[in-house]
């Protein structure tokens, strides 16, 4: 199975110590050993991202549990802020999950009125390994 072709991935960030932070996060394919997911709150990815790009990866059930017949990959994260990696992103996560990708617009949307304002992003993973 492609990473792409999984429901979720499990995907692993790494703090200064090397202690991991662990979420699950639609996937979508972005080409040339490419995987990435749009978000409409970029403000953590931005604090997760700004100390390593080192990610570890795995494809995840739709529940975002790992499927452990799957391998877990070695991957370089970059966050992307605007241009067309983004347009393509969100195009392809509204595409692939539909009412749930419009839901979490909407729930960032109230956050946004409650004064948490975070610009959308797209989290753009190279496997690497």
């Amino acid at each position: 199975m492609r990473l792409a072709d999984a429901a979720r991935i499990q995907l692993t960030t790494f703090d200064a110590t090397g202690t991991p932070t662990v979420s699950h996060e639609w996937v979508v394919d972005l080409g040339a050993d490419r995987v990435g997911f749009w978000t409409p709150h970029a403000t953590p990815w931005e604090l997760r991202l700004a100390l390593t790009p080192v990610v570890s990866v795995q494809a995840a059930d739709g529940r975002g549990r790992p499927l452990r017949e799957q391998p877990v990959f070695e991957g370089r994260a970059e966050l992307v802020l605007d241009g067309p990696e983004l347009d393509a992103a969100r195009a392809l996560t509204n595409a692939k999950y539909g009412v749930g990708a419009k839901l979490a617009k909407v729930i960032d949307r109230a956050w946004e009125l409650g004064g948490t304002v975070s610009p959308e992003c797209a989290v753009v993973v190279t496997v690497v390994g």
